[in-house]
């Protein structure tokens, strides 16, 4: 019983620490909403850790300065059939650093899944 027991407790507390060990990669709209994140707080080189090369290329800092992030929302996220793309609605609220006026913008993102599991930003 005493064997039983330990072997038991052994399992239990390996399969603890292989949960605790791995993380499971990020959804998508948890990818929208760490990229708004550090756009929010102007670390652009995170921000850009989420966006493929050619969506980088695309982002003009100059402007990005002129605008404070007040707010966003991730809306409904469209899966491809093979689940490796989606279409992500997004809302955000954007302050003009100049003049103090503030909009509210709905558009999408397009994602894609990576051979390594991750999701990342290839339009905007």
């Amino acid at each position: 019983m005493f064997r039983i027991s330990i072997a038991l407790i052994s399992l239990a507390v390996l399969a603890l620490v292989i949960s605790c060990g791995t993380e499971a990669p990020a959804d998508p709209a948890e990818i929208a909403e760490r990229m708004f994140e550090a756009a929010q707080v102007r670390d652009y080189d995170k921000m850009y850790t989420f966006m493929s090369p050619e969506t980088q290329d695309e982002i003009n800092e100059a402007a990005l300065a002129g605008i404070e992030i007040v707010s966003f929302t991730i809306g409904d996220i469209e899966y491809s059939d093979d689940s490796t793309e989606v279409e992500l609605d997004y809302t955000i609220t954007i302050k003009n650093i100049t003049n103090g006026d503030t909009e509210v913008m709905e558009d999408d993102m397009d994602m894609i899944m990576t051979s390594e599991g991750d999701w990342i930003i290839t339009d905007m």
